[in-house]
């Protein structure tokens, strides 16, 4: 149960309605929750616009950064929220089977890289071969842009468990067995 009330839009200010409105997700309980701050609400959706656009990455390879933050972290509501995304950003089934089991050899060089970049920045283990590793493929600009990427989304990991935030609906499943592929 979540540690903060789950605001119904009726009761979001003015400002924080506004926020809600505009996440192309919809009143999800993440935000609902946080809109209990709408200054932190606010902050969180304008970093994350920033760093998703200026990443260094499409869509996927942001998605990508997403879903290992959150199968890293083992944070059910970022797994949840972001499997359809990243479907629909172009990731396949098998590359969310891999992300969820850590199985590097079924990824491509550049996912490897990126998978173990970081898996290690989670951990706080980034070192000169994981670094060096990751710079095979990306600049140093798209570096920092994924290492901050990777940032935003563990800080919110971290956030949305310290806050007992749930999950809308039923868990798509770690191993996908809950995925309604029939949308």
């Amino acid at each position: 149960m979540a540690r903060v009330p789950y605001l119904d839009f009726d009761d979001l200010s003015p400002d924080a309605a506004a926020l809600v409105e505009e996440t192309s997700l919809g009143p999800l309980n993440v935000f609902r929750a946080l809109a209990n701050n709408p200054a932190a609400l606010a902050t969180l959706t304008k970093s994350a616009g920033v760093l998703w656009t200026e990443a260094g990455l499409d869509n996927r390879g942001a998605e990508f950064v997403i879903l290992t933050v959150a199968r890293a972290t083992d944070n059910a509501y970022e797994w949840h929220q972001h499997v359809e995304l990243g479907l629909d950003a172009g990731l396949t089934t098998a590359e969310l089977h891999a992300i969820n089991t850590g199985d590097t050899d079924a990824l491509s060089p550049e996912d490897a890289a990126l998978y173990s970049y970081v898996t290690a920045y989670v951990d706080n283990a980034v070192d000169d071969a994981v670094h060096e590793q990751l710079a095979e493929f990306f600049d140093d600009s798209a570096v920092v842009g994924i290492t901050m990427l990777a940032g935003e989304y563990l800080a919110l990991a971290r956030t949305i468990d310290a806050l007992g935030i749930e999950v809308e609906g039923e868990f798509v499943g770690w191993d996908l067995k809950n995925l309604d592929t029939t949308a």
